[in-house]
């Protein structure tokens, strides 16, 4: 399973700290009531990166928009479990989540312990002065 944002639709606009990759931003969230749906605002440094984007199934967050400045992880909005038809109201927040776009190729998200992590080397003797942990 892949990491999410937990989002407050029941106490909206729903305004956050959070750190990603070792870089802090805020995130808001709103909700259009005449459409429907739900936008994003990211800022870091005090400056907004993306200001009231629509949060649309499937879709990655700020995909159309080029500054190394955004977070270093594809955020996108989705349903793990392929119900939900849009990310509007009933949907959002329960089965349609911003989601942490990282997967395994292997498949080691999955709930079956056999499967060994992407990179993982059981002979390779630790380097910590190299190695860098990846945190949400």
């Amino acid at each position: 399973m892949r990491d999410y944002i937990d989002i407050d639709v029941d106490d909206l606009p729903d305004i956050f700290d959070i750190n990603i990759f070792d870089e802090e931003y805020v995130m808001r969230v709103d909700y259009n009531r005449f459409a429907d749906f739900y936008t994003i605002t990211i800022q870091k440094d005090g400056e907004t990166l993306v200001e009231q984007e629509p949060l649309i199934l499937g879709q990655l967050v700020g995909i159309d928009i080029s500054d190394p400045r955004l977070p270093r992880v594809d955020i996108r909005v989705m349903d793990e479990t392929g119900q939900a038809t849009d990310a509007g109201r009933g949907s959002f927040g329960e089965n349609v989540r911003l989601y942490f776009d990282v997967v395994d190729p292997n498949g080691s998200e999955t709930v079956d312990p056999t499967i060994e992590p992407l990179g993982f080397d059981p002979d390779e003797t630790a380097d910590d002065e190299t190695d860098e942990e990846v945190s949400y």
